[in-house]
């Protein structure tokens, strides 16, 4: 309902009475003044109307055959469904108990007949503001109560987060850990049971872990059957949430059974939804939380989002707890595997003497015993390490976190030779935690690190640095979008003749001296080269890192008609350059599994494709845009409109120079 909106009704008005002279007056008044009326002739038509449209407000005669306007408005407040509309009786009765009924059943204001319109009108515009103003107190407090909600949820996953914390903070390993978060989040979320699943040590099956809750000691079979069952990747719930990384919630397990191995026992114990939160730590799942409720119950954001804020405290938890568990065995084993450990074993003072060694280390180091290597290294970070001040990152590193692993550095050698190691050791302390020594284990990590090197130069053959080191850290689909990219497509005219009277390798020769030269131009502008196909030459500017390279652009394709003319004049050849540049948006990214190839896409790459292909041998056509960003800098020369395909007619120009 508005009331100031002139090209709309200003409301809907039900006009009920039995008289056809009565409607026909108010149905003119109330049109006139811009209302959309409509009428009923009793009672019951009246009712009906209301029910399969609702007005905004309702005039209303008493005296009615078959049933009074009292009775109707009785009717009308007693539906919640119309209770809230404004009812104004109009009647000829005047007697102040006719008027003391009416508001007793509900009306809000009466008027007597015979009626004036100026009177009708005032009485309609007064009840329909206040209408209006009801419906905006209404909004306000169901939006108050929102934010009230909002406020409380917040409060209560604060207080969960807090508890959490409290809870892990003061368990000594994982299971008891993953038992008090359990219990936390059930209690919280109003969910019956709850268990957590973890992958065994060579990650192919889910485990259930010691720690779980349940609301009701019924649940207690269904608990021993979890522990007698394991899931594999993407089978069961459990399985799923392992392989897919994210929730996976159940509304109604019934309609999903098959995801659960143990139907037969959730049936008996009347759970009905279920959803599972992996525990990510560096996009590694450490273990996944499974709740259970006896209500069917649709996914909630608000749970999701709570759980998951717990599921990552409890990554970092469980990650320290593991290597905590790790280092406590190692130290249990140590003095039973040292001797015939394939890996070097150590124990150093913290000024950098060793204490003991095992004869796989000294063979690492090239010492022909462990008492040679021991006598001979009287200052580790002097003698041992390439870099001078990697012992100190390595007793840094430890300091903060207790323990390192797969600390990495380059080491000497007994004949000088640097080799790369890996090395896993803790601190060890005294009961008052005073540094008494460092140990553990080193492994000879050189052949690794040179099939890494020689893989991240066959990577920066093929693609740009940046893009290169992001491939390496991560797999997934490598692609940017990039707003402002120079783009060129160079074609070497008249090589496809050369070609047909030339032996192969004379043909791969000649490119590789060309498109050798024109790699150097590219290195030297600061661009990048993407590509070439046949005779053709692809290079960009603005990639990976984004800055403008227009100028540096232009100036390259100068410069490769410049080289091809010095190849020209000292192989007496005839060959000439078809350059097409352009600039814009363009998405960058890495393409294939195993031959990687950084590639662009977009409009900007078709039009230059394009500017090359439309343009003349031995010039350089570039677009309009590229015409104004450049015009300052170099001279050009307009061509006019040019047929392109896929784009119709364009305006380009040549580029003759630079400017002095």
């Amino acid at each position: 309902m508005n009331l100031e909106t002139s090209s709309e009704p200003k409301a809907h008005i039900l006009v009920v009475d039995d008289n056809p002279g009565n409607l026909k007056l108010l149905t003119q008044l109330l049109t006139k003044e811009g209302y959309k009326v409509r009428v009923a002739p009793n009672g019951n038509l009246a009712l009906k109307s209301v029910e399969a449209t609702p007005p905004d407000l309702i005039l209303l005669d008493v005296n009615m055959p078959d049933m009074d306007g009292y009775t109707v408005c009785h009717k009308l407040k007693a539906s919640a469904h119309t209770r809230e509309i404004p009812v104004i009786f109009v009647s000829a009765l005047d007697e102040p108990l006719n008027k003391v009924n009416a508001f007793t059943a509900g009306g809000v204001d009466y008027i007597t007949k015979p009626i004036e319109p100026l009177e009708v009108q005032a009485r309609i515009e007064n009840q329909l503001r206040l209408r209006q103003l009801q419906l905006q107190l209404v909004h306000q407090n169901t939006l108050l109560q929102q934010n009230l909600e909002a406020r409380r949820q917040a409060e209560i996953e604060l207080r969960l987060l807090l508890a959490t914390t409290q809870a892990i903070s003061h368990r000594r390993d994982v299971h008891s850990a993953l038992q008090a978060v359990l219990q936390l989040v059930c209690i919280t979320i109003q969910w019956d049971y709850g268990e957590a699943w973890i992958p065994d040590e060579e990650r192919k099956i889910l485990e259930c872990s010691q720690g779980w809750y349940g609301s009701q000691s019924s649940f207690l079979q269904f608990r021993e059957q979890s522990l007698q069952v394991t899931f594999s990747p993407n089978i069961g719930l459990q399985g799923k949430a392992w392989i897919s990384k994210r929730t996976e919630w159940i509304e109604d397990i019934d309609c999903d059974k098959d995801l659960f191995f143990l139907y037969s026992h959730i049936q008996k114990v009347r759970l009905k939804s279920a959803f599972a939160v992996p525990i990510l730590l560096e996009q590694q799942v450490l273990a996944i939380l499974v709740f259970y409720s006896c209500k069917a119950t649709s996914a909630s954001e608000r749970i999701i989002d709570l759980v998951t804020a717990v599921a990552t405290q409890l990554g970092t938890l469980i990650q320290r707890k593991q290597t905590e568990e790790i280092l406590r065995i190692t130290q249990e084993r140590y003095h039973s595997i040292v001797e015939n450990a394939v890996e070097g074993i150590y124990q150093t003072t913290p000024s950098g003497r060793y204490l003991s060694a095992n004869l796989a280390l000294a063979k690492i180091y090239g010492y022909s015993s462990p008492e040679e290597l021991i006598s001979s290294l009287e200052n580790i970070e002097q003698q041992l390490y390439v870099k001078a001040l990697r012992r100190q990152e390595f007793k840094e590193a430890i300091e903060t976190h207790n323990a390192v692993l797969g600390f990495e550095s380059q080491v000497y050698r007994k004949d000088g030779e640097i080799i790369w190691i890996s090395e896993n050791a803790r601190a060890v302390r005294d009961s008052k935690e005073r540094l008494l020594y460092y140990e553990g284990t080193v492994s000879d990590i050189t052949a690794r690190k040179l099939a890494q090197q020689q893989t991240e130069k066959l990577l920066l053959n093929i693609l740009p640095k940046p893009v290169a080191e992001r491939l390496q850290k991560k797999s997934q689909v490598i692609a940017d979008s990039f707003a402002d990219v120079s783009v060129l497509f160079a074609d070497l005219v008249g090589f496809t003749d050369f070609a047909s009277h030339q032996q192969p390798t004379e043909l791969v020769e000649v490119l590789n001296q060309i498109f050798s030269e024109f790699d150097q131009l590219s290195q030297y502008h600061g661009l990048e080269k993407i590509k070439t196909i046949g005779d053709a030459y692809m290079v960009v500017g603005g990639l990976p890192l984004q800055e403008d390279r227009a100028i540096a652009i232009a100036q390259m394709s100068l410069d490769m008609h410049a080289a091809l003319d010095r190849f020209n004049a000292r192989t007496q050849n005839n060959f000439c350059l078809r350059i097409g540049i352009n600039i814009g948006p363009v998405v960058a990214g890495v393409i294939g599994l195993t031959k990687f190839i950084y590639d662009l896409w977009g409009d900007t790459v078709n039009v230059a494709s394009r500017m090359e292909s439309s343009g003349i041998p031995g010039e350089t056509q570039v677009t309009e845009i590229v015409y104004e960003r450049l015009k300052d800098t170099f001279k050009f020369e307009k061509r006019g409109t040019v047929q392109i395909k896929g784009k119709g007619e364009m305006t380009t120009f040549l580029l003759r120079g630079r400017k002095a």
